[in-house]
């Protein structure tokens, strides 16, 4: 589990791999960061459903994520279910997290450590 702005993410998880609940929430995209088991945001979104086959790969900056990282299997997902959440909730949370100095971090800002 990782802690981005306020709220709790299961995962970081590899990507390729990831088995994503059939639930709304938040997902967080990240690539390692140059320490390990550290993990640097470059997209953090919302979804109706987590689980949408889309939602990565079919998503308009995925050339970009990949570019990043090199590859598909240095791409890693973290969500945050938010089950019974409306669109309006799950924008402001998007919102709120965009706004936050530290966009993803339990050691050092815009970083997400294990």
């Amino acid at each position: 589990m990782i802690i981005l702005g306020k709220r709790g993410f299961a995962g970081p998880f590899l990507a390729p791999v990831w088995t994503p609940p059939r639930l709304p929430g938040l997902y967080a995209v990240m690539v390692p960061g140059w320490r390990l088991l550290t993990f640097h945001p470059v997209h953090v979104g919302h979804a109706t459903d987590l689980a949408y086959a889309g939602l990565l790969r079919g998503h308009e900056h995925y050339a970009e994520w990949l570019a990043l990282a090199g590859t598909e299997w240095n791409l890693y997902v973290a969500a945050c279910e938010m089950q019974g959440s409306s669109e309006t909730d799950r924008q402001a949370a998007c919102r709120e997290l965009a706004k936050a100095p530290q966009t993803i971090t339990i050691k050092g800002p815009s970083h997400a450590q294990l």
